[in-house]
């Protein structure tokens, strides 16, 4: 067979016609990595290329030319895996899967790529007889190709400057095409690689994403921004534990970005972290901390977005920074607990916040923080309680999600810290009644599925009130249901009364 009729060869030269190189197809596994490597390099986004018209005409070809190459891969496995090309009878180097010493010894190519013109679809020229025969393995291109081209497909697989409908379409084929190739369901399962070396496709892609995503070059390189999650949330617990110190940097960099997108981005990272990686290697070196700090810094912020994702990190960062209970008989004070500092702010915020949005995230928000900090809550217990009866008082709009979480909230806070509620008790009525005799009037806008589950919520909270007072407010109540014409108001009373 001619060299030039092999599918392989003909698909690693269309590679290099692509980037304008010598149409000769790497003849050793380490020329195969650079030279895919630098194919990746050259269709990605860098201060030299920019994510103008140059980098948008090279989309598209070196989608098509990676769609051969894959479709290479695929046709040679399913013909027996390898085959000579011509040349002469002299033994030479063999292309052949990696082993697992070869696995880590790969450099990241940091050489200029050459540039060429834009061109639609790129030649496949003859190929030069080779002085030796070349082995192609299809398995050893396959893991050569596996980290460069998945980057590629996240590169041009969104929306974004750099990428246009056709490049995402074919972006799209070429990432079911290598799945097809390694025979995988999902991304998950391509990362995962081999069980000799787990994730060693992640590896190297963090390799190539590495110098990318430092924090004097990822502002030239704004689709590492992009790829870095998109390949992060597909690794779990507990492989990604070895990648710590190589993703929590990046992670910390998003986050702490000027661009309301990227902080986003960077938060989820640090969330995905943070589930994913034990407590005690989180722990070391202070790492939990730094994530901490990193977060609580964004919730001076007023972005809706930015706190929805904040929030719920550092409810799962809260068992991981918190160390536990002293030995019985060697007593300490509890230093300050960082649930109880965003607990502060929280309640900071909510008296003072006037954007619907955020008091509705907030209250939904504060049951969960309440459950975090169980009886702890009576350290906050007056600021907590003016915020309730405050949002209480407050129409929220048809859907009523505040005063629905603010009720719950009521509730854990009257069973946690049931001892200091009796003193409490005049201002906790007036407000339920108050609550109640508003939703039982005509003026009520609320549909009455929601006007009935805030009744019902408003009633559970004067039977714990009445639990936690020894039937002072069945005392209080009695005499109301002879003198009020409210339906709704009068059934609640009576449930109040009859309640056990």
């Amino acid at each position: 067979m001619a060299a030039a009729e092999h599918p392989l060869e003909r698909a690693l030269v269309g590679v290099c016609a692509c980037m304008g190189r010598p149409p000769i197809p790497p003849r050793s596994r380490a020329a195969c990595v650079e030279l895919l490597q630098s194919f990746f390099l050259w269709a990605s986004p860098s201060a030299e290329s920019g994510c103008g018209e140059e980098i948008l005409a090279r989309g598209s070809p070196a989608m098509r030319a990676s769609l051969v190459l894959t479709e290479a891969v695929k046709a040679v496995s399913r013909g027996g895996g390898q085959v000579t090309g011509a040349g002469t009878a002299e033994e030479g180097p063999e292309l052949k899967s990696q082993t697992a010493e070869e696995s880590g010894k790969s450099n990241l190519v940091k050489g200029d790529v050459e540039k060429t013109g834009n061109k639609d679809v790129a030649p496949t020229p003859k190929v030069k007889a080779l002085s030796a025969p070349v082995v192609l393995d299809a398995q050893c291109v396959l893991d050569c190709a596996t980290a460069p081209l998945l980057l590629l497909c996240g590169v041009h697989i969104q929306e974004a400057a750099w990428s246009d409908p056709q490049a995402r379409c074919l972006s799209n084929q070429l990432l079911l095409s290598l799945l097809d190739a390694a025979h995988c369901p999902s991304v998950t399962e391509l990362l995962r690689g081999s069980p000799e070396e787990p994730y060693s496709p992640y590896r190297a892609a963090l390799g190539l994403l590495g110098p990318r995503l430092r924090k004097d070059t990822w502002p030239s390189h704004p689709d590492a921004s992009l790829v870095f999650p998109w390949l992060l949330f597909q690794v779990p617990r507990p492989f990604l534990s070895e990648y710590l110190s190589r993703v929590m940097p990046p992670s910390l960099l998003l986050s702490d970005d000027y661009k309301l997108k990227n902080k986003i981005l960077g938060v989820r990272c640090l969330h995905h972290i943070v589930k994913n990686v034990p407590a005690a290697e989180l722990r070391q070196y202070n790492r939990a901390l730094v994530v901490y700090h990193a977060l609580r810094n964004h919730l001076y912020s007023t972005e809706h977005d930015l706190i929805e994702v904040v929030l719920p990190c550092l409810l799962d960062l809260f068992p991981i920074l918190h160390k536990p209970p002293p030995a019985l008989g060697a007593y300490k004070k509890d230093a300050e607990d960082p649930a109880d500092q965003v607990m502060q702010l929280l309640l900071t915020h909510m008296e003072m916040e006037h954007r619907i949005n955020l008091r509705r995230l907030y209250a939904r928000t504060l049951p969960a923080f309440q459950e975090r900090l169980g009886v702890g809550i009576v350290r906050h217990l007056k600021r907590l309680l003016q915020v309730i009866v405050g949002y209480l008082e407050v129409y929220d709009g048809p859907a009523e999600a505040a005063r629905l979480s603010i009720l719950e909230t009521l509730q854990g806070t009257i069973k946690y810290a049931w001892p200091r509620i009796p003193p409490r008790l005049p201002l906790l009525l007036k407000s339920l009644l108050k609550l109640i005799h508003e939703l039982s009037t005509e003026a009520n806008q609320n549909s009455p599925s929601i006007t009935e589950t805030l009744l019902k919520e408003a009633t559970e909270c004067l039977l714990l009130l009445d639990h936690c007072c020894k039937g002072q407010v069945k005392a209080a109540l009695k005499d109301i249901p002879t003198v009020c014409n409210k339906p709704l108001l009068r059934k609640c009373i009576q449930k109040v009364l009859q309640g056990t």
